[in-house]
């Protein structure tokens, strides 16, 4: 499979957006930034889903980013590790339950039918919190 074309851009667009994410999930560790109460309910839902890569022992979605920088969320997964994402409460998962794209866009998605928001909205299945 070829890499679709892009620009310089796009690219330091795509990779300063990662160095962000990285910089908030190491805050986040050392509690200095929030992390969502049913992190570990998203966290099984990635472990269950296809997208689900394991690289040196860690769980990612999709390849890991550096692997894979120019990528449909969709198909590719988003590249970042699913622990991470899944403790960040601005983060939504890229593809619905029925494994298609997203509809909502953007940091608020009110009305986000992606897998975790369908899943809150179905408390039956998530997991007994600890």
């Amino acid at each position: 499979m070829s890499m679709p074309a892009t620009s310089p851009t796009r690219l330091l667009i795509t990779l300063a957006r990662a160095a962000g994410k990285a910089a908030t999930s190491k805050f986040r560790g050392a509690g200095w930034t929030p992390e969502y109460d049913l992190w570990a309910a998203r966290a099984s839902i990635c472990e269950r889903c296809p997208l689900q890569v394991v690289k040196c022992g860690k769980s990612y979605c999709g390849q890991p980013l550096l692997r894979r920088v120019i990528r449909d969320p969709a198909v590719d997964g988003c590249g970042c590790p699913t622990i991470a994402k899944a403790k960040d409460p601005t983060e939504h998962c890229p593809i619905t339950p029925r494994h298609e794209p997203t509809a909502m866009q953007g940091p608020h998605r009110i009305g986000c039918d992606c897998k975790w928001c369908d899943a809150t909205r179905q408390p039956q299945i998530l997991p007994a919190a600890a």
